[in-house]
């Protein structure tokens, strides 16, 4: 093997083998046990355990974009990077 490099194995991103084969068997079942409407129905019979489900499918990270003009993200950027004045706060939330 050459020094720092793969020269042998899966390419990178291939998946697994039994990992593909265990996603088609769940696949598979999902659709012989009624597939979206039955996961609707337990999604209505089991909220709580659906929710759970849902939460570890969402990205663990969120990432967002707040613009600057907004008035609690500029007050947000005063609080981190000052301390404020009592005038500039009542200043900032009366604006809004």
């Amino acid at each position: 093997m050459a020094a720092g490099r793969k020269t042998g194995g899966r390419q990178k991103g291939t998946p697994n083998k039994a990992t593909k084969e265990v996603k088609d068997a769940l696949a598979e079942a999902f659709v012989k046990l009624g597939g979206v409407p039955a996961l609707v129905r337990w999604g209505r019979d089991e909220p709580g355990e659906f929710y759970k489900l849902w939460a570890r499918m969402l990205p663990h990270e969120i990432k967002h974009a707040v613009p600057q003009e907004d008035p609690i993200s500029a007050l947000l950027q005063q609080i981190s990077g000052r301390t404020l004045r009592p005038s500039t706060l009542i200043k900032e939330v009366s604006k809004t």
